[in-house]
């Protein structure tokens, strides 16, 4: 008969077994909450109408071929050519649809949040509701964007920081965030510097295969962005830089209008983090003081004062502001300290954790809001009206009715299509470098081609907009038909219009069956 185990040997393998048992627990809450997310980002998904950003690099993707792509059109689009590419990949290899957009950024986006509820350092109680917030639900989640693609290559790097004896997996996503976007490519640089500082104590201590590697991965990053300096080198027609010159020769009432570096500087840190200034500063500001003490301030506030003062100097779009909420919890990941050194800090260390963590939490609670928020206006209100207008021209464009399309909206409509339908447009993506082409309405052309459909879409003042338009169409024979309506969500507002109107020529309505008129209308 064999006797029972007793003595200290016991008592340690039933603590050792508890603790597996709750980590298998812990481990299967890690996994619901994925569960959760996916299905809130896959529903919302469901709802959400692509708008012309997300159509503009499928359709260049479509039309273009890699080396035209890299080394012609993307300067234009101020974007290295890594989410082209992989769009050029999905449609080209794996013949993917455009109504399938949505859901490949949403994998990116899962994968990104997998990463962050599986290996963040966080205490569960914040990097839980970290995956809710409104940049990794929504913002880098819904909108089928390269961002989608930032969180997760951000956090890889995070991880891989502190080895650095082994920098080629280190390289390989910091290669792969400087493609990705010019906000990437920001990050990029910035984590670089950092992770030499990080490696550069212990130089002495690396063995020379250990060296070796970093001579060949510090060559690999100098290449990588001399790359995308080649690539992105703008030439004199990129428009957003004829357009700047043009701003300076424009009335002083125009150039007024202009945002103002102070103006853009406060959305810029308020969509970030609290969507208050002063708030958001002062958070700003402990974190990094935080980051300083755990001696990672590089790490932290290089990359983030970095994309701040481009939103600042350059520009600061609402779907920007995420890049910034990113960086802050990379660089936070990266000074977060060990479970080892949290059990033996001093108790000034551990308070200072605390307020760390509050801090955070406060973070997650607004940000959450702000998802729930967005998330339900993006069920109440279309989008974009692109769908909608494509289906209102389906029909025609099957039949191959001649039609023109005015503004950068329009490829929001093109995509939906797999050939290009506007005719007065060279291609179905919209180039964006100047001379114009198909930016106002000319009514000579269309006394001239007589289309049977006039579509244009406005973004702002929508109603002036069209009273201005709408009485000069109607005297070249043309009827307003349909209107596509849709909204910029941003956070808790509803702003910005992306909404289509749709003319067709007096003559055709006419000769139609009342029946058939008043359906199309």
């Amino acid at each position: 008969m064999s006797e029972l185990a007793t003595g200290p040997a016991a008592g340690t393998q039933i603590d050792a077994n508890s603790s597996a048992v709750s980590t298998n627990w812990w481990r299967i809450g890690d996994a619901i909450v994925l569960a959760l997310y996916s299905s809130v980002v896959l529903w919302t998904v469901g709802y959400h109408e692509k708008w012309a950003d997300e159509a503009q690099a499928w359709l260049l993707a479509r039309d273009l071929d890699l080396k035209t792509l890299w080394f012609h059109e993307l300067r234009y689009e101020g974007s290295p050519g890594l989410w082209h590419t992989i769009l050029y990949t999905a449609q080209h290899v794996f013949h993917m649809r455009y109504d399938s957009l949505g859901y490949l950024g949403a994998a990116f986006a899962i994968a990104g949040a997998a990463v962050l509820i599986f290996k963040a350092p966080f205490p569960r109680y914040i990097r839980w509701p970290l995956a809710f917030t409104y940049v990794m639900v929504y913002q880098y989640a819904v909108i089928a964007r390269p961002y989608t693609m930032l969180p997760l290559l951000c956090f890889l790097v995070a991880i891989f920081f502190k080895d650095t004896r082994h920098p080629v997996k280190m390289t390989v996503v910091l290669v792969l965030l400087a493609l990705l976007t010019l906000h990437g490519t920001i990050i990029a640089g910035c984590l670089g510097l950092a992770y030499l500082t990080e490696a550069a104590p212990g130089w002495k201590a690396f063995d020379p295969q250990a060296r070796n590697k970093f001579f060949i991965c510090s060559a690999v990053m100098a290449f990588t962005f001399l790359f995308v300096v080649l690539t992105l080198k703008p030439t004199p027609d990129v428009a957003e830089f004829a357009f700047k010159r043009a701003l300076a020769e424009a009335p002083q009432s125009l150039r007024d209008a202009q945002p103002t570096s102070a103006r853009k500087l406060i959305s810029v840190v308020s969509g970030a983090f609290l969507d208050e200034p002063v708030s958001s500063v002062l958070l700003i500001a402990l974190l990094g003081v935080w980051c300083f003490t755990r001696r990672k301030s590089i790490a932290f506030g290089l990359p983030v004062a970095s994309l701040i003062v481009l939103y600042t100097l350059v520009h600061g779009y609402p779907h920007h502001h995420g890049a910034v909420f990113i960086a802050a919890i990379m660089g936070l990941w990266i000074a977060w300290p060990t479970r080892v050194e949290e059990l033996h800090s001093s108790p000034r260390s551990g308070s200072a954790l605390l307020a760390v963590k509050v801090l955070l939490l406060v973070l997650c609670a607004l940000n959450i809001v702000d998802a729930v928020v967005t998330i339900k206006h993006e069920y109440q209100y279309p989008y974009s009206g692109a769908e909608d207008a494509a289906r209102y021209l389906a029909p025609y464009v099957q039949k191959q009715v001649p039609m023109f399309g005015y503004k950068y909206g329009m490829v929001g409509v093109e995509a939906f299509f797999d050939h290009k339908v506007f005719e007065n447009k060279p291609a179905a993506y919209y180039h964006q470098g100047t001379p114009f082409v198909a930016e106002n309405i000319a009514l000579s052309e269309l006394d001239r081609d007589s289309p049977e459909f006039v579509v244009f879409c406005l973004t702002e003042n929508i109603q002036k907009l069209f009273d201005d338009v709408a009485p000069s169409l109607e005297a070249h024979d043309y009827e307003f038909v349909h209107f596509s309506d849709g909204y910029y969500i941003y956070k808790r507002a509803v702003w910005e219009r992306q909404a289509y109107f749709i003319f067709r020529r007096t003559h055709s309505l006419a000769e139609q069956t009342p029946w058939q008129s008043g359906h199309d209308r």
